[in-house]
Formats: C-alpha cells, sequence, structure tokens
C-alpha cells in the first residue's frame, strides 16, 4: 500500500514531533500518516518508492543552516523528491529547506523572526492554484521561525507574501511540491502548545516571552488556512505519479 508520510526534523525524543503528527493528521484527515525522523532514518529510495505524498514540517531545536550531516541529508532528499515528482508539502522548516536545496538563499536573523498570527497575501498567481485558489486574498496564518528565505530559487512560482517577510509560499514549477513559510497545519491552541514547550529558545527574556503570551492570547484563530492542508490531500490522491 502507498505509504502517507511526514518526515520529521524534530528529534524523536521531541514530544513536538508527536505534536506536529497529530496536527497534520487533524487537518489534512489523513488518520494514517506515519513519521519518520530525517535524524535517525535513511532518507532513501525506498521511501520515494513507496509514499504516495510527503509532508516536511518544522523544527524547533535546528537551522537549515546547521551542518549536521542529517540536515545535509534532508537537504538532498528534498531535491530527490522534487525529481521523482512525489506530491509534497512542506511547511517552515521544510520550506526554508527546499529553498536552499534548489539554490536559494536563506539567513539567519532573530530581529526578524515571526511568531504567533500574522497577515498573509495571495499573489495574482495563487488565483489559478487549487490548493489557494479557494481562499481570500488576505488571511490570517501561524508562523514561528528564526530563519527566513530572502531570495527564492528559480523555478518555482510565488504564491503568498508577507508584511514582515516577504517570501512566504510557492509551488516548484515542474513538480507537485507545495511550501509555505507559515504553517497551516497549526491553529491558535495547538501554536501556543508549540510556543510553551519551546519558549525559552524563541524568547529566553521572561518579560518578553510573557509579552509573547499576550499576543498570542489576543490573537485571532486561524482556521481558515487550514483548508489548505484538506485540500492537499485531496489533490495527492487523486493525482498519483504516473
Amino acid at each position: 500500500m502507498p505509504r502517507d508520510l511526514l518526515i520529521s526534523l524534530r528529534d524523536p525524543h521531541d514530544p513536538m514531533a508527536q505534536q506536529e503528527l497529530r496536527c497534520f493528521r487533524d487537518t489534512t484527515g489523513l488518520a494514517s500518516l506515519e513519521i519518520v525522523h530525517a535524524s535517525t532514518a535513511p532518507l532513501d529510495d525506498r521511501l520515494l518508492d513507496e509514499a504516495r505524498m510527503f509532508f516536511f514540517g518544522g523544527s524547533g531545536a535546528y537551522s537549515v543552516l546547521d551542518p549536521h550531516p542529517w540536515v545535509r541529508q534532508m537537504l538532498d532528499f528534498l531535491v530527490r523528491v522534487v525529481d521523482h515528482k512525489v506530491p509534497a508539502w512542506a511547511s517552515c522548516f521544510g520550506f526554508q529547506g527546499l529553498s536552499l536545496a534548489l539554490g536559494g538563499e536563506v539567513n539567519n536573523d532573530d530581529a526578524r523572526q515571526e511568531l504567533g498570527a500574522f497577515p498573509i497575501d495571495l499573489t495574482d498567481a495563487a488565483t489559478d492554484d487549487p490548493l489557494f485558489g479557494p481562499l481570500p486574498r488576505t488571511f490570517i496564518a501561524q508562523l514561528g521561525h528564526h530563519d527566513h528565505v530572502d531570495r527564492l530559487p528559480a523555478g518555482v512560482t510565488l504564491l503568498c507574501t508577507g508584511r514582515k517577510i516577504h517570501n512566504q509560499a510557492f509551488k516548484v514549477d515542474n513538480a507537485p511540491f507545495w511550501a509555505t513559510q507559515f504553517h497551516p497545519e497549526l491553529n491558535k491552541a495547538t501554536t501556543f502548545e508549540r510556543w510553551t514547550y519551546y519558549r525559552t529558545h524563541y524568547s529566553p527574556d521572561e518579560a518578553a516571552a510573557a509579552a509573547t503570551d499576550r499576543e498570542m492570547a489576543a490573537a485571532p484563530d486561524t482556521l481558515e488556512i487550514q483548508t489548505v492542508m484538506r485540500r492537499f490531500a485531496t489533490w495527492a490522491a487523486e493525482n498519483p505519479r504516473s
């Protein structure tokens, strides 16, 4: 049977790995979605052959710029997913990794980090996209990142932009691979759950962390963008590789 796989970019002992799996399952409706830990498992041709669709999520403890061998392995694997035209989705770390692997530019700048709910705008190209087209031109999405993509790689179409970080979503032109800086698999409650676990990583200053608590509590929920995940899962199931 074809497998639906989440390539986790978190440590196996990190409880947010299972939280992320739950979030992707809930928003896609894929109860059978399996998790594979990139830091401990080989990302090989067997996975490419067996997968019906891939998901790549975030990573609270790592950067795509880290020199760890498993990060390099993951970047190489992202290119192979594109080459094999396996339907795939990447959020946050996955978005940055795909951008870097395809030749884009990724930088780390804590002053430009985004954490919480932010407005996102569709580009004109997104109106014809099967996943983003049904959305309003501006919507709210959950974000949480240090790294950001300053320059997109060639061969992709920009679908969404942000007010602080411009590059927020794209699709690979010659492959069924979509990627977003934001997290459509998260809502207000699950973002706060993740922030609570990683709060010292994102904001070691307690006063700043308390301010973030208040901002996140006052932010709107982001259920509208979650519909993209169900549309992706449906599209991937209806458009298998030839």
